[in-house]
């Protein structure tokens, strides 16, 4: 295996079919498997011939199958990718199947079984650290006191309005408040720690004494994440994944905080330069799956551990659609998810309409993130999305109050000290 393997839920045969035509299954292989798929299918790449092959015969001997390209079966070809078709229990046997076989194979069954408890445990708690609040999903309102954010920069540079409105965000339910001093809009310049702290730190002080609610810090710096923190700040969230400042995992792991890494190609001031992927979902499962067990190594509590795909970080159009509707393949690794697609780009090369006008394509987003998984949503107009996603929840999952910043602000003169 070159990837780690990743579970993906499928709508009806024509989504299944499409998944299988990326791997090079014949037509008439399609054809047939595709409308017997279970829901979902386990994506493996990276097999030898013979080792797919053997998947295949464990599969079927589980009532399960899986789907190969026409090589694999004359055992042809240097590697190869499968999808699984099984359900949980069927991945179950499998997994203890393959161990039996060692090696590759049997790595490959110890991820199944992996990834098969990991979407079980999300479904079966909220998954959020516990430092943000006791409810399954939060609505985290964006406070960006810079002067050239993409949307929103210098409407909250000074002080007092950086605190006005993240007042008004929370009175609206925010659940969290995401302070960031250094814009992150593509071709960004950098800023200095010495003027990102200038910018960050008299805000979250003037919040810890005023909100109910957890603060972020939105910084790829040690220093200012380490002030911040000190200052009050509860999180962190690093749009480098941690990978910017070598001293930040440690920064993170000594106050003990919840962390959201982010995956970015490139940095800000390159990374809509021409990004480019084989497999866009299954290099970013490898990716955050790395990122994990080095965060987890360094000594970060992985219940402290949030994922966050990066819409619109070192992404196409087309890179960002297929993150949207593969989503759910995240929710392997057992880390919740935060998805920022507030007012992005994206959607308004989706419509036609490249305004800044675009908070209805950021709540449609949203809704579908959270119907593939999302739990954290990133976004500058707090009240529109909170409506829509409290709905969708409760459509969904039947928990339209998940959001704990909107039990706050229900209640108690909405939730501001």
């Amino acid at each position: 295996m070159d990837r780690t393997p990743y579970i993906i839920e499928t709508s009806s045969a024509s989504d299944a079919s499409a998944l299988m035509a990326e791997i090079g299954v014949a037509a008439e292989g399609i054809d047939i498997m595709a409308p017997a798929v279970p829901g979902q299918l386990a994506r493996v790449d990276g097999l030898e011939p013979h080792e797919a092959v053997i998947l295949k015969q464990e599969a079927l001997a589980l009532g399960g199958d899986a789907a190969l390209p026409t090589d694999a079966y004359h055992l042809q070809g240097e590697s190869c990718n499968a999808l699984v078709m099984a359900t949980d229990a069927q991945l179950t046997g499998l997994g203890e199947r393959l161990a039996l076989h060692g090696g590759v194979l049997a790595d490959l069954g110890s991820e199944l079984l992996e990834a098969v408890e990991n979407r079980r445990r999300l479904d079966g708690d909220t998954g959020l650290p516990r430092a943000l609040g006791d409810g399954p999903w939060l609505v985290m309102g964006i406070l960006n006191v810079t002067p050239d954010s993409f949307y929103d920069g210098g409407r909250h540079a000074a002080t007092d309005a950086a605190l006005e409105h993240a007042m008004a965000m929370a009175d609206a339910g925010a659940g969290i408040i995401d302070v960031g001093g250094e814009s992150t809009r593509p071709g960004a310049g950098a800023v200095s720690e010495r003027q990102e702290l200038d910018r960050v730190l008299p805000v979250i002080e003037g919040l810890v004494s005023r909100l109910d609610r957890p603060i972020s810090i939105d910084t790829s710096k040690a220093g200012v994440a380490r002030r911040a923190l000190a200052a009050g700040a509860t999180m962190v969230n690093d749009v480098t994944g941690l990978g910017g400042d070598g001293e930040m995992a440690a920064v993170v792991a000594e106050h003990g905080c919840p962390v959201c890494i982010m995956h970015m190609q490139g940095s800000p001031r390159d990374m809509q330069d021409d990004p480019r992927y084989d497999d866009v979902v299954g290099e970013l499962v490898d990716f955050f799956h790395r990122r994990i067990e080095w965060a987890a190594a360094q000594g970060i509590a992985r219940e402290n551990i949030i994922i966050d795909p990066g819409i619109g970080f070192g992404k196409t159009l087309e890179h960002n659609l297929i993150l949207l509707r593969r989503l759910d393949a995240f929710r392997s690794l057992g880390q919740p998810l935060l998805v920022g697609a507030s007012r992005k780009s994206f959607i308004g090369m989706v419509t036609g309409d490249m305004s800044a006008d675009r908070l209805a394509g950021t709540i449609a987003a949203n809704v579908q993130a959270y119907g593939k998984g999302a739990r954290i949503f990133r976004v500058h107009d707090v009240a529109a999305n909170l409506q829509a996603l409290r709905v969708a929840a409760a459509a969904m999952d039947g928990d339209g109050d998940g959001n704990s910043g909107a039990a706050a602000a229900k209640g108690a003169g909405g939730g501001a000290g």
